[in-house]
């Protein structure tokens, strides 16, 4: 017995091309902002917040568990000591760097 192959009808047309999806207009890109602080928010100014934060650095040095941050982090106190220490290519500098 022959088989009647039955014709399925599309959406569209194969004559005409398939729907697409409408292009957004292209907009101008905005600059990347910069990782550093804003240099003034309610009147703090770069200048002022490295100031707390060199005041802030003086005295967790003076008063850190040297002992229990070493044990915590894995390193030794003198490694710890290093990351506060002034005049360093350490955590100190990368912080203090922000506000520049």
């Amino acid at each position: 017995m022959p088989t009647k192959k039955i014709k399925r009808s599309s959406s569209y047309s194969s004559a005409s091309s398939p729907p697409s999806t409408p292009k957004k207009p292209k907009t101008k890109a905005t600059p990347h902002k910069s990782p550093r602080a804003p240099t003034s928010a309610g009147g703090w100014t770069n200048d002022k917040k490295s100031m707390v934060m060199k005041r802030l650095f003086e005295t967790g040095y003076k008063n850190m568990d040297w002992t229990k941050l070493a044990q915590e982090t894995g390193m030794t106190g003198e490694q710890c000591k290093n990351q506060l220490t002034p005049g360093r290519n350490n955590l100190r500098k990368v912080i203090l760097e922000m506000f520049v």
